[in-house]
């Protein structure tokens, strides 16, 4: 399976406004440390409800990042070549609050090597200014 198998995934999945999840990505660079790189897909916003969107995120490894990203997955091998992961995440705009959907992580050939759905295992936790995921709200949720 390659990236686009989960885009598309993703696009019949959606119940809510297939336009803008299907859209290609528009991959916002949105900041960097020793792990990983953070980007945000300005085209993946999807209402799902009255203040409540769907957003995509992918994070890009460093090579020590990657390494600790396969010491917390469970079950792939120390040897998998990750490259990076895809988040779905969904944010309640008005409350600043947001919780994990799905994460797929892939190889450097766009290859999925795991999936996950979190939606049922996730919290709504209140998303900071200064954390990935406030940047991200600061982008997608209207003034």
């Amino acid at each position: 399976m390659r990236v686009w198998l989960f885009h598309a995934t993703l696009c019949a999945a959606s119940l809510y406004s297939a336009t803008a999840l299907c859209a290609p990505p528009d991959w916002l660079f949105m900041d960097q440390n020793g792990q990983s790189s953070f980007y945000y897909d300005r085209n993946s916003n999807v209402t799902v409800r009255e203040g409540v969107i769907q957003v995509r995120t992918r994070v890009v490894y460093s090579e020590e990042g990657r390494k600790e990203a396969i010491k917390l997955l469970k079950g792939m091998p120390e040897s998998a070549l990750l490259q990076e992961t895809l988040y779905s995440y969904e944010i309640d705009c008005p409350e600043r609050e947001g919780h994990l959907l799905a994460s797929s992580h892939l190889d450097r050939n766009g290859t999925i090597l795991k999936s996950t759905d979190l939606a049922a295992a996730t919290q709504w936790e209140y998303l900071p200014d200064d954390t990935r995921m406030g940047r991200v709200v600061r982008q997608a949720c209207p003034p």
